[in-house]
């Protein structure tokens, strides 16, 4: 392969990455936390439709989705935000019984509706191995939905900061981990947690959430494709002589957006979110 085309390759990887990175950064916002202004205006902003057109191409549910937003652009943002709210009570926090489980256990461990299963631990120890622990590890389940979609944010950004620097051979290991963990993890769970949510009276009265988890499962399943088919040509790759470590200037105000909303901070986010564990 010669160098130009390789480096396109790499251009259009770097994109991509950086795509998943702000996806799932953006989902661990919405899932974690009640939505405000700032994470609304994330939501329906440019950006964020250039990713899910990024990803769309091969999912229908996508480019549904994608359209979804864009007739979420034209109703009036107040009234938006208000509903938007209530409905993340109903679905996340209740007081009331919650329409579907938002943790991996009652679909795939052992008891029926039990949190702190098995497969908790799991991810637990899949946390610990990235030196990572929930905040509030022993209170809140580490498997809820937001985050495992912060722990895929996290490892996809040091994935992308390893393909930046040249260092195919760690870029290529971080995405195996990755495709591991989204096939034990969310690939087996999400399609039957977004169809509970859908079919619920929370689910009838659906201002977005239900799309929003409907979407991530369609984005997860086309993720899984990508890790393995990103990390396959890595590995067919000698590493570039030269590291340049920076994003790509094409790529500049994607970085800058996902680096404005790493830093929001909706009420309750503090519940679902990932810290060094060292």
């Amino acid at each position: 392969m010669e160098k130009t085309e390789q480096m396109q390759d790499v251009l259009q990887l770097e994109a991509l990455t950086l795509s998943r990175a702000y996806l799932y950064t953006l989902f661990h916002k919405l899932f974690g936390g009640a939505p405000d202004e700032d994470v609304l205006d994330a939501l329906l902003g440019p950006v964020t439709a250039d990713v899910v057109d990024e990803y769309s191409a091969a999912s229908e549910e996508l480019q549904a989705f994608g359209g979804f937003l864009e007739s979420l652009r034209d109703v009036v943002r107040a009234g938006l935000l208000d509903n938007a709210k209530d409905e993340y009570t109903r679905v996340f926090v209740g007081p009331l019984a919650l329409p579907a489980s938002p943790y991996e256990s009652p679909y795939t461990g052992a008891h029926d509706m039990a949190t702190f299963q098995q497969n908790t631990l799991d991810v637990r120890a899949i946390y610990r191995s990235c030196n990572l622990r929930v905040r509030r590890e022993q209170a809140v389940p580490d498997d809820h939905v937001a985050l495992m979609c912060a722990f895929a944010a996290e490892v996809s950004k040091r994935a992308l900061k390893a393909l930046r620097s040249g260092d195919y051979d760690g870029f290529s290991a971080l995405l195996r981990e990755q495709h591991s963990f989204a096939t034990a993890h969310l690939a087996n769970w999400l399609g039957v947690y977004a169809t509970g949510v859908r079919n619920s009276k929370a689910g009838s009265q659906a201002v977005m959430y239900p799309q929003l988890l409907e979407a991530l499962d369609a984005f997860v399943r086309s993720d899984v494709e990508f890790l393995a088919e990103s990390a396959y040509w890595a590995e067919s790759q000698e590493a570039p002589s030269e590291r340049p470590s920076d994003c790509a200037p094409e790529l500049a105000d994607a970085q800058s957006a996902l680096d404005a909303l790493e830093q929001l901070r909706p009420f309750g986010i503090q519940d679902n979110e990932l810290v060094p564990a060292n």
